[in-house]
């Protein structure tokens, strides 16, 4: 190396110093420059509550950390003044039945609820479903597929759409039986809603 190139080279690394102090200067600045202040996390407790009025449907779909996430839906059955939900005060959370519900849910999100980037770990499924049966104090969803095959946050989709889709049973424990006398034992939903 000769020695014109080695005064360039310590030019360009004098000049480069100021430069270099000059950004983190900037960069340390840049921290208080929006003037809020910062602050500590806080604890807020469960996730908000969420209430069907009567005519809509409160299915549960997966977000992308896989945490159950309640949707509202409008239903086909309206709640007016005319309908079987009733004119009085109490106006009942749900008036769309609980198969129907479940059905929907089966059928998977809509275009939205996609872009959200909320999904479902349930298989797809166009048939009608039944409505969940009172058998030994618990709710009973019979399914056309094999339900001991399904993951935690497929089961707790059904549990959860099943249990608010039942006013009365929102504490309700819950059966799967599916195809091939295959059964998931009672739980509840993990999910606080209505």
């Amino acid at each position: 190396m000769t020695a014109t190139d080695q005064r360039r080279r310590r030019r360009r690394r004098a000049s480069a110093a100021p430069a270099t102090l000059l950004a983190g200067v900037l960069l340390a600045g840049c921290a208080d420059a929006t003037g809020i202040p910062g602050t500590d996390v806080f604890e807020v407790g469960d996730p908000a509550r969420i209430k069907g009025e009567g005519g809509t449907m409160l299915l549960y779909l997966v977000d992308r950390e896989g945490q159950l996430t309640p949707v509202l839906r409008p239903g086909p059955f309206t709640d007016d003044s005319g309908s079987a939900a009733g004119s009085g005060s109490q106006r009942p959370l749900y008036d769309t039945p609980a198969g129907f519900v479940l059905g929907t849910l089966l059928r998977g999100p809509t275009g939205a609820e996609l872009a959200a980037s909320l999904h479902t770990e349930l298989p797809r499924v166009l048939a009608p479903v039944r409505d969940p049966e009172h058998k030994d104090g618990r709710l009973t969803v019979t399914l056309p597929f094999t339900v001991t095959e399904l993951s935690e946050a497929a089961r707790s989709q059904i549990v959860c759409t099943v249990a608010h889709a039942q006013p009365r049973d929102v504490d309700a424990r819950i059966v799967l039986e599916g195809q091939n006398n295959s059964i998931v034992p009672a739980q509840e939903c993990p999910v606080s809603a209505g």
